[in-house]
């Protein structure tokens, strides 16, 4: 195997387009402001742009946009947020950091998403809102019905669109139907910086508390260096900014090359429903395709199915493995409603195939014929 032959989960790209893009922005930083000028702002702009949001707020990281939006609602000691157990550290963390405490909710097996039944049993009087996370990607199909049991409840619901920059829904994109959105520009991600958040809403209110805890917590009002509320350095840089923008600009074909890649897996897997099961929307709008998932099933050792695709040159992989409920930081404020045993069942049994821009069709059905034939050496 050598290194052409590997198919990796995630490859981030930047064309000679954009790398003379960066170059030129970079000449600029380094003889003007470093942290928090031209580059920040229009970054801001384009990106409430691209998802019809009334303001977007750069941060330096996802986390420090959760954080800051659980900060918005007043968010702390006795209160409940709910969120899956099935997320990245940061959903959960980002809610005890707060002083809060986190429900861990179920998933469905449909989307990898918040289950609607779930959120219902797990309200109580002392629940503030809930992090609803864009799994993989996708957009949940019921995030009307949670956005409407939501406000039934007079809670918010906070998007955790890390993962689904573009992806949309009734004309509506990720971080534009809930309260606040919450993305990130890891390298992992649809889009990078190599790191940084965006904070987008609709609600002018909320708009000032983010750019106030951008600023440590200011007064922008002030005519003075005052400050209101307690804060932390969240700031984005320049350079940060910029190669965000240089990444905004091709969103549109990095989602429509995931998008072909995401369809090769659906025609393949359609005949080995017995076997797996792909986790994906009838609407391919409706997801960034950040990754692949599929739900082996319960026969086969995954550990063993992985080892073989990684043999292939297919570096499939797990996501958030323990749950979130079973991490060590949350060893002694673990909370649930109800059983979380289906929703680890679920987890258990799912990998996650690579799904990115820069894969060719050749690789995507390779992909599939390497998938095929690992299900069929279970049988024999």
């Amino acid at each position: 195997m050598n290194e052409k032959q590997k198919i990796t989960v995630a490859d981030p790209s930047f064309s000679e387009k954009d790398k003379e893009f960066i170059m030129d922005g970079v000449d600029k930083i380094l003889s003007g402001q470093l942290s928090m000028g031209e580059n920040v702002r229009l970054f801001e702009n384009e990106f409430s742009e691209m998802t019809g949001s009334k303001h977007s707020v750069a941060m330096n990281s996802c986390t420090s946009t959760l954080e800051v939006a659980l900060k918005s609602f007043d968010v702390g000691n006795g209160d409940e947020v709910i969120v899956p157990i099935q997320t990245f550290i940061a959903t959960g963390m980002a809610v005890h950091l707060v002083g809060a405490k986190p429900i861990f909710c179920n998933i469905n097996k449909k989307d990898f998403c918040l289950d609607l039944k779930s959120i219902e049993d797990c309200i109580t009087k002392r629940t503030k809102g809930i992090i609803l996370v864009h799994f993989a990607g996708l957009i949940s199909e019921d995030i009307f019905k949670i956005q409407e049991l939501c406000k039934s409840h007079n809670i918010f619901m906070i998007e955790d669109a890390a993962h689904a920059p573009g992806a949309e829904i009734d004309n509506k994109r990720s971080g534009t139907i809930g309260d606040v959105g919450c993305f990130s520009f890891f390298p992992t991600k649809v889009l990078t910086a190599g790191e940084g958040g965006m904070f987008t809403t609709d609600n002018n209110d909320l708009a000032d508390y983010a750019r106030s805890q951008q600023n440590r917590g200011r007064d922008l009002k002030a005519e003075r260096e005052e400050y209101k509320y307690p804060g932390r350095n969240i700031r984005m840089t320049e350079m940060t900014a910029l190669t965000g923008r240089a990444q905004l600009r091709n969103l549109e074909k990095y989602l429509a090359s995931r998008r072909k890649i995401a369809n090769i897996y659906k025609r393949g897997f359609d005949k080995l429903q017995s076997k797996i099961e792909y986790v994906a929307p009838k609407d391919d709008r409706n997801s960034s395709y950040w990754k692949f998932p599929i739900i082996l099933n319960r026969s086969f050792d995954r550990d063993i199915f992985l080892a073989k695709l990684h043999s292939k040159g297919i570096f499939a992989d797990l996501t958030y493995q323990p749950s979130l409920n079973k991490q060590p930081v949350f060893k002694n404020i673990f909370e649930s409603k109800k059983s979380l045993q289906n929703s680890e069942s679920l987890m258990k049994r799912h990998i996650c195939l690579p799904c990115h821009q820069n894969m060719t069709k050749e690789q995507g059905d390779f992909v599939v014929s390497t998938v095929i034939e690992t299900c069929m050496s279970f049988e024999e």
